[in-house]
């Protein structure tokens, strides 16, 4: 084991979420799963494989819908109660929304710190909803 410190690769603060997105990549589209957000980009769960370096785009509804352009970094597939489960970490370009575009790391980590409380509050809804149906 090594004595050197471990390198953060990460720039921006990675928040853990569950928020439903739609995934739009070259020649089809899905539902999944958020897991986690940054200005740097998500991490989604995904019904279906998909290849690194692959372009896509996700929509997150909240009060308003906000359009995350990114890349494919990396995709690993777990066997999970006898079925697959996808995982992909996605880089962020751009994000898009009302007329407007964060296109750099800091615009990009404004408009993560904005829409927090919205995916908080939306979490918090499901997680009550959930509670009645119980």
């Amino acid at each position: 084991m090594s004595n050197e410190p471990s390198i953060e690769r990460r720039k921006e603060k990675r928040h853990p979420i569950c928020m439903d997105i739609k995934v739009i990549a070259p020649k089809t589209s899905f539902p999944a799963f958020a897991t986690n957000i940054s200005g740097g980009g998500l991490e989604i769960s995904t019904p279906t494989g998909i290849n690194p370096q692959t372009k896509l785009m996700i929509f997150l509804q909240l009060e308003e819908e906000f359009v995350f352009h990114g890349t494919v970094i990396w995709a690993l597939g777990d066997f999970v109660n006898k079925k697959w489960i996808y995982r992909a970490g996605i880089r962020t370009d751009t994000i898009a929304f009302k007329n407007r575009q964060a296109n750099t790391a800091a615009e990009k980590a404004e408009v993560i710190k904005k829409i927090l409380p919205q995916i908080r509050d939306r979490e918090a809804g499901m997680n009550e909803l959930k509670k009645m149906f119980a």
